[in-house]
Parts: structure tokens; C-alpha cells; sequence
């Protein structure tokens, strides 16, 4: 293979993947696949990771639902998936914000609400903190829900 072959071909496809994988990374996409894209398709592969969505900046938007640990818009009033009230969030912190008097009072989330009244009804239940995944085992059948008003729902037809 000659020198000038290298210089012609391979040089300008690798600084197009280098670039593309930058410009793509620095928007939160994949930069490994960028960099194939770049590699591959020298040509187009920057003006579209230029023109790419940034990913970050949706994520950034999103809060999770302290009852049921869904991903809501920070701006939400009512989570979308356990239709729980959210006018406690705050515009800085993905935590509501809990008044003394709910803590003095003891009340409960939905989710914690479903949860018992599995466990009444004899379910064994699986439910990691802090996910949204919740599974109902009972006679060697097994139920699992990543939405609480699924899981509200399936429980309310026992």
C-alpha cells in the first residue's frame, strides 16, 4: 500500500470520526458510534452531528416523581403515572419539599399505600428503593410493573 493512499483515504475519514465523535459527545450522544459514522460516511457525518439534538439538556429537565419514582417534567403538577400531586417540587431540587405537618402526620405515598395492600393481600413483594419496578409474587406466579397505576390497578381486580 502506498503512503499516499494513507494520506488521501484513511487520514481525512479518522480526524471526520475524531471530529464527529467531539461534536456528537459533547451534545451527550454516543461518541463511539459517532465516530464509526465518521469513519464511514466522511463526507456528511459532521454537518449532522452538528445539526444533532443535544441529549442532555432533556434529561436535565426531568424530575422523578417521589411517589412513585417516574421521570416527570420538573414543571409537572400531576405525575402522569401515579397521578399524584406534584405542586410540592421546586424549580432547583429534584426532591419535593415535605411540610412538617405531612411529617408530623405520617402519610403515606402511593406507592407505600400499594405496597401494604399487596402484602395484605399475601403477595410477596419486590420493590428496590428508588425504581419504579414493583413485583407481586403469589403462588408461583409472578406480576411486574413498572407503573404504579398498573400495579394499583392489577391489585384492585384481586
Amino acid at each position: 500500500m502506498d503512503n499516499s493512499v494513507i494520506f488521501i483515504v484513511l487520514l481525512p475519514a479518522l480526524i471526520s470520526g475524531f471530529v464527529s465523535a467531539i461534536i456528537a459527545s459533547q451534545k451527550g450522544r454516543d461518541g463511539f458510534g459517532w465516530f464509526l459514522v465518521g469513519v464511514f460516511f466522511a463526507p456528511i457525518a459532521i454537518p449532522f452531528a452538528l445539526i444533532a439534538n443535544p441529549i442532555r439538556g432533556n434529561i436535565e429537565s426531568l424530575k422523578t416523581c417521589d411517589y412513585c419514582r417516574e421521570l416527570v417534567h420538573h414543571k409537572a403538577i400531576k405525575c402522569p403515572h401515579c397521578h399524584s400531586e406534584l405542586t410540592n417540587y421546586s424549580e432547583k431540587s429534584s426532591e419535593p419539599k415535605k411540610d412538617n405537618e405531612e411529617k408530623a402526620t405520617g402519610q403515606t405515598s402511593a406507592r407505600d399505600r400499594v405496597l401494604a395492600k399487596a402484602e395484605e393481600l399475601g403477595f410477596e413483594v419486590y420493590a428496590p428503593e428508588g425504581s419504579s419496578r414493583i413485583v407481586f409474587k403469589k403462588n408461583g406466579k409472578k406480576h411486574e410493573f413498572l407503573i404504579l397505576k398498573r400495579a394499583q390497578d392489577f391489585l384492585e381486580r384481586q
